[in-house]
């Protein structure tokens, strides 16, 4: 009996151990045909989109994929860096990285975006089966919200809750008052829709574009489209 409970002991360190390689952080390779008016970039693993922000703009502006795993824009006027990076992970929600392309880049450069892509399941033997439970993030709007405060409650466990209000370009941080609560209070009356970046633990940023309205009530839950 003990050495059968040793075997499946070892089954089961060496899946995880599978499991733990198949984790790759993305990197961001400045293509050749990068120049003052156009950006390729070549990412390290299969991505579904790319989009930049140039420096003090407001909008994601976003890549072609020209040949596999390379994303390229080009503009009419001179791009402006340092640029952050969004981009959406197969079947595991947007990254954002703010300024990873510094406004200096040179052709041929590989910029790190300490993001992981997302980790799949494979059986070291055959006979292991691994099975891993995800959740879809959503936010329920607390009690405590008002036209001057918002209050976020999450379904799960995450790192940071950042919002966005309509026209603005800057995201503002909110305060976990209790566990998954998330508050934040304003001298003058929010403006909605409500965009959210929130941070997963050992994961990146998760971009939700216009997930609370504007005439958000109290005790709404509104679904981020992203499961962790």
């Amino acid at each position: 009996m003990a050495s059968l409970s040793s075997f499946w002991l070892a089954v089961a360190m060496a899946a995880l151990l599978v499991v733990g390689s198949c984790a790759t952080e993305v990197t961001f390779k400045v293509g050749e045909g990068s120049s003052g008016k156009s950006l390729e970039l070549v990412t390290n693993v299969a991505i579904s989109e790319v989009e930049i922000k140039e420096k003090g703009g407001k909008d994601w502006v976003a890549l072609k994929e020209s040949s596999t795993n390379t994303w390229s824009l080009k503009s009419e006027a001179a791009l402006k860096g340092p640029f952050s990076v969004r981009f959406l992970v197969k079947n595991g929600g947007y990254r954002v990285v703010d300024d990873v392309i510094p406004e200096s880049f040179t052709a041929g450069s590989e910029y790190k975006s300490v993001v992981m892509d997302r980790m799949e399941a494979k059986p070291a033997l055959r006979g292991a089966k691994l099975s891993f439970i995800s959740y879809e993030v959503t936010f329920k709007v607390g009690e405590a919200s008002s036209g001057k405060s918002l209050e976020l409650v999450t379904n799960v466990a995450i790192s940071k809750v950042e919002i966005k209000e309509k026209g603005s370009k800057d995201w503002v941080a909110l305060k976990e008052s209790s566990t998954n609560t998330w508050t934040i209070k304003s001298e003058a009356p929010l403006k909605g829709p409500f965009s959210i970046r929130f941070l997963v633990k050992n994961g990146g940023y998760r971009v939700v574009d216009d997930v609370i309205p504007e005439s958000f009530t109290a005790g709404s839950e509104y679904k981020s489209g992203i499961n962790i």
